[in-house]
């Protein structure tokens, strides 16, 4: 697939939208929500074979909060996604 039409395209929409919805609800604990979002990324690279730390390096570098992301929960959850995404693929052991 391309870089535009990639599994990873959706992947990063969803941090973004758990973001969103993180800086809203005070409520909700990050925890818990990083790993659900990271529980949807194994599931993707579970689901097909393809390059998976690629995978994971095009939806951590489209995480990275700009300068027009205010600090706050937003950027928090993004900077989480972000690393938990380089831990996950520092642990990737390529299947083959």
């Amino acid at each position: 697939m391309s870089a535009k039409l990639g599994p990873h395209v959706q992947i990063v929409k969803l941090a973004r939208e758990m973001a969103l919805r993180y800086e809203k609800d005070k409520n909700l604990e990050l925890g818990p929500l990083l790993s659900h979002y990271l529980d949807e990324v194994e599931v993707n690279i579970a689901s097909d074979t393809f390059d998976h730390l690629g995978f994971m390096a095009s939806i951590r570098d489209k995480l990275q909060p700009g300068a027009l992301v205010a600090d706050g929960r937003l950027r928090e959850f993004l900077r989480a996604a972000a690393k938990a995404l380089d831990e996950r693929a520092e642990g990737h052991v390529p299947q083959g």
